[in-house]
């Protein structure tokens, strides 16, 4: 099995509570979620997220999970989902 495609969407989760504050007057309605699929050649998906507060505290926060994502992803293309071991080496060694 090998994958074949990385994705990533941009989501907006709206918050169950309607609003999130914290000092400085600062509040949040919904949350910048991250939703990636992985796709391998013998069909199966695998969807993961990624929710970081966000840039509510700082931009790069939300934007930096899918600027990563863009930058890892085509390293693990034609690569065993199930090697962990040897997908976490690739990352390391492409940054």
């Amino acid at each position: 099995m090998r994958i074949t495609r990385i994705l990533a969407y941009r989501v907006e989760l709206p918050l169950h509570e309607t609003t999130y504050k914290w000092s400085g007057g600062k509040s949040v309605t919904v949350f910048d979620s991250t939703i990636v699929r992985v796709e391998t050649d013998a069909g199966i998906v695998g969807h993961g997220e990624v929710c970081p507060l966000g840039p509510f505290y700082l931009p790069a926060y939300a934007d930096g999970v899918r600027a990563g994502l863009r930058e890892l992803g085509p390293h693990l293309i034609g690569e065993d989902p199930r090697e962990l071991a040897k997908l976490n080496h690739r990352m390391d060694a492409a940054l």
